[in-house]
């Protein structure tokens, strides 16, 4: 019997993101104040529910952090300093925006092009059913936007961490691609793999993270 273990699957949002187990604590993006001038870095985030932004003043001068919708405020300070916001269910019933895309600037410097983006994602879950050697299993996806491709990947090598273009993987080359899926109106998607009956071995479930 081939004894290959078998594919570790793991998620792969069309839009860019990076991936970790589904076990894993919720990420801490960092965003550098005033790196080089008058900027924010990066400039644009895109992150899951429940993730937290911390902003640090890295950059001479006095810079603040200001929601454009009043959903968030730092002092105006210089470095060093730090200011977090996590943007969890709480934080977002509080402060909805269309979208939850969050627009922020600097005060001072906003004139001068410092402002920044943050796209907040719904939990992206990703879950198999009879997985089985020889039998015919499905893969389930919720937590998407309707329309939105999304792509299954796996691998037979492990479970990473691999850094590609879009982000860290949890996979260890060489990839391979299911057929695409397209969310519908809730966001979900499924599709039914045959497993071929010389597999064996356990499956890592990965859930994205922006």
């Amino acid at each position: 019997m081939n004894k290959t273990s078998l594919l570790r699957a793991s998620l792969i949002l069309a839009v860019g993101l990076s991936l970790s187990t589904a076990a894993a604590a919720q990420n801490n993006h960092i965003v550098e104040v005033a790196p080089l001038g008058f900027v924010f870095e990066p400039q644009d985030l895109n992150i899951n529910v429940g993730d937290t932004v911390t902003w640090v003043w890295v950059g001479g001068g006095t810079h603040d952090v200001v929601s454009d919708d009043g959903a968030f405020q730092s002092a105006l300070v210089s470095a060093p300093n730090n200011f977090s916001v996590t943007f969890d269910g709480t934080f977002l019933a509080a402060n909805p925006v269309l979208g939850d895309f969050y627009r922020y600037h600097c005060t001072p410097h906003s004139a001068f092009g410092m402002n920044g983006t943050i796209q907040v994602y719904p939990q992206r879950l990703l879950s198999v059913t009879n997985f089985t050697a020889g039998q015919t299993g499905s893969i389930d996806v919720s937590g998407s936007q309707w329309g939105r491709t999304i792509i299954l990947g796996y691998s037979l090598a492990g479970a990473g961490p691999t850094s590609i273009s879009m982000g860290t993987l949890a996979l260890s080359p060489p990839f391979n691609q299911l057929p695409p899926l397209i969310a519908d109106a809730s966001g979900n998607a499924s599709m039914t793999v045959n497993l071929p009956a010389g597999l064996a071995g356990t499956i890592a479930l990965a859930s994205p993270q922006i």
